[in-house]
């Protein structure tokens, strides 16, 4: 499989990208339910900030995860 033009040996892009996708929804709809309540556009965008963050952040641990796999298979 590949992913990001790379190939995907471990099968952890579908899963890194529900993840992320998940983690990003959730700050969305914390920022919007807040939003709703408040009216406070800048809790709303600091929410949505999150999200994109969550997102990276989620993408780059399972980086990490898929480097570490491949070093275990050098061995």
């Amino acid at each position: 499989m590949i992913e990001g033009g790379r190939l995907d040996r471990h099968r952890t892009g579908r899963i890194s990208n529900l993840l992320a996708i998940i983690a990003s929804a959730f700050f969305a709809a914390v920022g919007l339910a807040g939003y709703g309540r408040t009216e406070d556009p800048r809790q709303l965008l600091l929410f949505l900030g999150l999200a994109v963050v969550a997102f990276g952040v989620v993408k780059l641990a399972f980086y990490g995860i898929n480097r570490l796999l491949d070093s275990i298979d050098e061995r």
